[in-house]
């Protein structure tokens, strides 16, 4: 069920078990875990984190960010955009200079935001997106898909949480295959076996793609840019991995874009760059 919210001066709290908790102390307890596995995982003690966010948070959210983090005991060496991280693990700072644009589609939200670097500082000139897309989109189409299939009308609780699983399985498979078979049985025992090929599920979640170049549009518009002032594309997020994905992006920008580093872990690779550059 969704949390209760509680009106508050200042900011807006959030009804937990363990308490009346404003979004700040939430982001603070997750912060302490990864504090905590980071430190096991690396033998010591943290003596200092570099912290990504979105390139469109303003200056309250970037301080509620810091306040989270002290809250969790780091000291923030800095806070980094998260496409400027992107653009960092794939060394493009390098260059003398350039225009870049990271296209990021993660499991919720799409991003899409254009940096110039000049000089090895990057600064970000457009930014978009939308913020109810992503590959939870891609796992709901397939899912509606299998219900017409199947002609499921019945589908309880449990049947729902299951479709979606095999769903988001299905949409995996298919980034590397031709073709996912969905196997279940249902609570009413009734079985189901289907064939989903890349074709149908390329044609079910077109439009999805499609929603993401309105943004692009947008954002290489008020960027006053054109596809051909683009030195390079930069992918972001594990939405990305999916071949239709790719395709329209080098289709839309004409080239083919930076993939080699895994889409998931990109910008904590950039941040731990920036964090060994920092520290010297």
């Amino acid at each position: 069920t969704p949390y209760r919210f509680v009106e508050a001066p200042g900011m807006v709290r959030i009804e937990t078990r363990a308490g009346v908790k404003s979004p700040v102390e939430v982001s603070a307890e997750i912060l302490k875990v990864l504090r905590s596995r980071a430190e096991a995982s690396l033998g010591g003690e943290l003596t200092g984190a570099v912290i990504t966010v979105p390139a469109y948070f303003d200056d309250a959210q970037r301080q509620a960010t810091k306040d989270a983090a002290h809250l969790a005991g780091l000291n923030v060496l800095r806070l980094l955009n998260e496409p400027t991280a992107a653009a960092i693990a794939y060394g493009l700072d390098t260059a003398s200079q350039g225009i870049f644009c990271i296209y990021d589609l993660g499991g919720g939200t799409f991003d899409i935001s254009i940096l110039r670097l000049s000089q090895g500082v990057f600064e970000v000139v457009a930014t978009n997106g939308d913020s109810a897309l992503g590959g939870d989109d891609f796992d709901e189409c397939i899912y509606r898909w299998i219900v017409e299939q199947g002609a499921v009308a019945d589908a309880t609780v449990p049947d729902v949480r299951l479709l979606l699983s095999l769903a988001r399985k299905a949409k995996e498979t298919l980034t590397e295959h031709d073709e996912a078979r969905i196997r279940a049985t249902l609570s009413s025992g009734r079985e189901l076996d289907l064939s989903l090929s890349a074709e149908i599920f390329f044609s079910l979640t077109a439009t999805l793609i499609a929603r993401t170049m309105g943004p692009t549009r947008k954002a290489l518009r008020d960027a006053a840019l054109g596809i051909e002032d683009i030195d390079g594309v930069v992918l972001v997020g594990g939405s990305t991995r999916m071949r239709h994905v790719r395709t329209a992006v080098a289709d839309f920008f004409k080239r083919e874009p930076l993939t080699n580093l895994d889409p998931d872990k990109v910008v904590a690779l950039g941040a731990a760059m920036q964090a060994n550059l920092l520290v010297g």
